[in-house]
Parts: structure tokens; C-alpha cells; sequence
């Protein structure tokens, strides 16, 4: 569960159209608490969706919409906008997720490769169009940065997203920012979401939590931007030890705040990349490469 406790005070608006004061919780979707205002969520083609908390009016694409209510029957992106009276709107993605069980016999899903999960495949996935880059997951990323790097001219293409590891990248930037650390608008996101064909292709873990968009191999590059990650410990040298630098503030954070516990690995310079950290949220901590 996501949390963060946003303001408490609901107008009711009943059939008859009267309006009572009530208190409650904070603002949720299927229960979750929704920790920005900016955020997304996923479901299954006409699942009911319903929120909770502190509102007053729910559009998606521009028509209201009750606070519970079924998600369109067509896979793709739908802007949902709660207005509230006692706090600025929440843009929300609602994402209505292009079922698994439409692959092809071959592992495609619309001529996009997926492959076979080795164990506990998806529902779904998110349907991502060439307009669709751009697209707000959270305040500070976007659904392009996750997208697998196969396939780069065919559409549409297929992505898996985790809110629990969303929320440890937002608040590890958010750290790093008002410790003055960098001024970077996001990270850069080397790798995210895998598919499995993709995934052991480039000889991954066979569980990778890549495969479940639950892991992003990240750097910071904004000191210069060059393609590689900054000198984050400021020694003058690009090395491993920036990834350690940043391994070690992460997990640092990490164990002293409540977010979802989850992996974090540091990585070096090889033939094909430079310095990264690997950050996941697969629930348990786990630690490796420093």
C-alpha cells in the first residue's frame, strides 16, 4: 500500500443533490492511496475502477465520470482529472491494459514480441502508441522511459510500469534535489521494462523483476550531458564510484523512510555503458555489486 495522507475533508453529493460534509481518508483508487498528483493506474478492460477520498468532480477525457465507475472496454490511454475543493486537481493515466491472453501462438501481441514468462505471467499490458511517449506516470517520469529496447520502429508497443518502484525513483530524485546533489529533472532510465524474448536475449537473470516493470537501471546526466553518469561524488573522475555513491545515499534513504522495500545494485563502466544503479521494488531488500 502507497502512503501518503492527502487532506481529509469530502463533499458527498447524494441523488437528491445535497451536499454533506464528511470527513474521511485520503485520496485512493481501488484502495491504494494515490501519493501525487500526478500518477497513473492500470486495469482490465471494463474493471470497475473506483475512488475514494477527498473529491468533488471526476472527468476522463473530458466527461464526468461517478467515483465508481468501468474502465472503457478498449485498451489504450484515457486522462482522468479529480478536482477537489480543498487542494489542487490530480491529473491520473488510467491505462486500460491490452490482455495477455491476446498473444499469438508465437508470443506477439500485435506484432510486438512478448516471449513466455518463466513464472506468473501478467493480466496485461500497457498499449503505447507513438503519441503515447510523453505520457505522465508520476511527477517527474514518463511512460518513454520504460519501454524495452527492442522492436524501435513497430507500433504499438507494450510496457509494464510497478507504483511501488515508481514511488522509490521519485523519492530518491527528490532527496538527491534537496540535498542539492543535482538538479536533474528525472533520471535517465537505461534500462526498465524487459519482455522476456528481450530479456533472455541479453542474458538477464531468468526472474528478472525487469519483466514485471518492476526494476530500472538508472544514472544521472546533467553535469555534463554526455550519455554517462555525472561525477556524483565530485572526485573529478568518472568511475564506479559514482554508481557506489549513489548506491549508498539510496540506501541510506531507503532504510530510513517507508517506502516499499526492494533491490539496489551498483554497476561499472563496461564496453556499452558507463556507471549505473539498479533499483527495484520487489518487496524484500536485497543488495548487490557494491
Amino acid at each position: 500500500m502507497l502512503s501518503m495522507v492527502l487532506p481529509s475533508l469530502l463533499i458527498l453529493i447524494g441523488a437528491t443533490g445535497r451536499t454533506d460534509m464528511t470527513t474521511v481518508g485520503p485520496l485512493t483508487i481501488d484502495g491504494d492511496v494515490i501519493p501525487y498528483e500526478t500518477w497513473h493506474h492500470t486495469a482490465m478492460p471494463g474493471e470497475r475502477v473506483a475512488i475514494g477520498g477527498t473529491h468533488t468532480v471526476i472527468n476522463m477525457d473530458g466527461e464526468r465520470v461517478a467515483s465508481s465507475f468501468d474502465a472503457p472496454t478498449t485498451p489504450g490511454h484515457y486522462a482522468v482529472t479529480i478536482s477537489r475543493a480543498d487542494a489542487p486537481p490530480v491529473d491520473l493515466s488510467l491505462f486500460v491494459l491490452q490482455p495477455t491472453d491476446n498473444m499469438d501462438s508465437r508470443q506477439f501481441l500485435n506484432g510486438y514480441r512478448i516471449g513466455t514468462y518463466p513464472q506468473t505471467p501478467p493480466e496485461g499490458f500497457i498499449e503505447v502508441s507513438a503519441e503515447d511517449y510523453d505520457i505522465a506516470v508520476s511527477p517527474r517520469f514518463k511512460l518513454g522511459q520504460f519501454l524495452c529496447k527492442q522492436q524501435p520502429e513497430h507500433f504499438p508497443k507494450y510496457v509494464l510500469l510497478s507504483q511501488p518502484n515508481l514511488v522509490r525513483l521519485e523519492t530518491l530524485l527528490t532527496a538527491l534535489q534537496e540535498d542539492g546533489l543535482t538538479d536533474t529533472e528525472s533520471f535517465v532510465v537505461m534500462s526498465g521494462f524487459r519482455t522476456p524474448f528481450y530479456n533472455t536475449a541479453i542474458g538477464s537473470a531468468r526472474l528478472s523483476r525487469h519483466m514485471y516493470g518492476d526494476a530500472s537501471d538508472i544514472y544521472i546526466d546533467v553535469a555534463p550531458a554526455d550519455g554517462v553518469m555525472d561525477d556524483l561524488n565530485r572526485d573529478g573522475q568518472l568511475t564506479k564510484a559514482d554508481a557506489n555513491f549513489l548506491y549508498d545515499y539510496a540506501a541510506d534513504l531507503f532504510a530510513n523512510s517507508n517506502v516499499d522495500a526492494g533491490g539496489i545494485g551498483a554497476y561499472g563502466t563496461n564496453a556499452v555503458h558507463g556507471p549505473f544503479v539498479h533499483i527495484d521494488g520487489r518487496g524484500r531488500p536485497a543488495r548487490w555489486g557494491r
